[in-house]
């Protein structure tokens, strides 16, 4: 019987807040509206970064904030430049949009976690063949208040056009994302290899949650193989 790529288990019980409040199970009407301020700060990703609206994504951040997504890591200014140049590439590079499709809320002191749906539609071009290429995904955002702020597939866009990825080179990539990450190898956009929902990466940022949460500082893992230390 062959693996399952795609296992879903609960998290480890040492990866839960307990004393978090979330989704109206505890906590009070004021904690209910910081929740709905998360909400909307975190929706503002996609609506804002897809239409290029870069006064208003830069606002959601704090200055020290940093991003890793699987084509890019590194401070939010960084990202942010990163993000223009790749518009101004065009089919070189990928066209990027994200539908938003729900998330939740915890909440502990001045400290926040939202995790995030998101599926992720990248448009890229190959020998002259238009591919879109959709990833089901969770965005993590580990968020602080401060002075009161506070799997994937291919689908062709041209029904009869179709474009052969060598299995072969998309299996090294991880399970989750693996059409994602081959794309964007092909664009010299080397793909960040430790994010998938299906291996123990999981569970590691599941406790850097907890650790957020309870006021612990939580090293940003850029690059690389994140550390299994909980």
């Amino acid at each position: 019987m062959p693996a399952d790529l795609y296992p879903t288990t609960q998290p480890p019980d040492s990866t839960y807040p307990v004393k978090a409040t979330r989704n109206n199970a505890s906590g009070t009407d004021s904690e209910l509206l910081d929740r709905m301020k998360v909400r909307e700060i975190c929706e503002g990703w996609g609506c804002y970064r897809d239409a290029a609206e870069w006064r208003n994504y830069r606002s959601m951040f704090h200055n020290d904030a940093y991003i890793a997504t699987s084509w890019k890591q590194g401070p939010i200014d960084d990202f942010i430049k990163a993000s223009k140049e790749g518009f101004e590439k065009g089919s070189s590079f990928m066209y990027i949009l994200h539908r938003i499709i729900g998330q939740t809320v915890d909440i502990q002191g001045d400290r926040a976690v939202s995790k995030m749906k998101v599926t992720i539609t990248c448009r890229f071009t190959f020998d002259g063949i238009e591919m879109d290429n959709e990833a089901d995904c969770r965005f993590f955002f580990l968020l602080e208040k401060r002075a009161g702020r506070w799997g994937d597939k291919m689908v062709p866009v041209v029904p009869d056009k179709t474009f052969a990825i060598p299995e072969e080179e998309a299996r090294k990539y991880p399970s989750g994302y693996r059409y994602l990450a081959w794309c964007e190898s092909k664009i010299s956009q080397p793909p960040k290899m430790d994010l998938n929902s299906h291996g123990p990466e999981r569970d590691i940022l599941y406790a850097k949650c907890k650790d957020w949460l309870e006021g612990k500082k939580v090293q940003p893992n850029l690059t690389g193989k994140d550390v299994v230390d909980y």
